[in-house]
This record gives C-alpha cells, structure tokens and sequence, in this order.
C-alpha cells in the first residue's frame, strides 16, 4: 500500500517494543550512539542486536525493547 509519501507505514512495533525518534552521533559493527537531541553529550549505546533503525524517510526511528529505552533513559 501506498500513501502521499510512497510506501505506507507497516504495522506498529511488536508487543514489548518501542518506536522512538532519535539523533543518531555515531555506531561500530555492533551498537548505535543515540541521543533524543544534537547534545552529543546525553548519547547512549544501543546494541544493534536489540534496536533496529529504519528505512527512507524514517531513518531517525529506532524499535527496541521498551526496557532498553527505559534503561537508557529515553522514556
């Protein structure tokens, strides 16, 4: 399916998932440094075997497990 902006949003993350928007600073093979703002300073690892980032326009959406956005204080 197909919206004004090209392929329509699938469905919403798993049951005990999260869907934030967050700045990514920087990542190595095996984790993303994120942040919810620029302020590189307040930047958390997430590990890239927990979240996953998403595609075209909504690269800046990470899902994760809800306790890893709560641990990392994202919510």
């Amino acid at each position: 399916m197909r919206d004004l902006f090209g392929d329509a949003p699938g469905a919403g993350p798993a049951n005990g998932d999260i869907a934030l928007a967050l700045v990514l600073h920087d990542q190595t093979d095996k984790a993303w440094l994120l942040a919810e703002t620029i302020d590189r300073r307040t930047a958390q690892w997430a590990p890239k075997s927990k979240a996953t980032r998403g595609e075209g326009r909504d690269e800046n959406i990470w899902t994760m497990p809800i306790w890893l956005a709560q641990e990392r204080g994202w919510m």
